[in-house]
């Protein structure tokens, strides 16, 4: 299935408590760093910072700091990332074994 958007991606960790959102303004020069770095090293939540000192947008930070997080938001299409993995590094595959690629349809 995948995700139709960034959003989407971000309402779906929240909900399932693997995101954390910083409300209070962050300047991207010190903050944003100190909160990603501590976070990242010890395999905290994504971090989406809503209002960042001088900028209209919010940030999004350690989307992909941990492993579990990463197969969790892969989770619909990881067998077909896996397959593409195996024909990038054998392109043969295909050819040798073409009922395998079905489950993609």
């Amino acid at each position: 299935m995948g995700y139709p958007s960034l959003q989407a991606c971000i309402a779906d960790l929240e909900k399932n408590g693997h995101l954390l959102r910083i409300k209070d303004e962050v300047d991207h020069t010190c903050k944003w760093r100190l909160f990603t770095c501590v976070f990242l090293e010890h395999g905290g939540p994504a971090i989406l910072f809503e209002n960042v000192k001088g900028s209209k947008f919010p940030a999004l930070s350690n989307l992909f700091g941990t492993l579990d997080r990463s197969k969790f938001i892969f989770r619909d299409t990881l067998e077909q990332i896996k397959t593409l993995i195996e024909l990038k590094n054998d392109p043969l595959k295909a050819i040798k074994h073409p009922f395998d690629m079905l489950t993609w349809v």
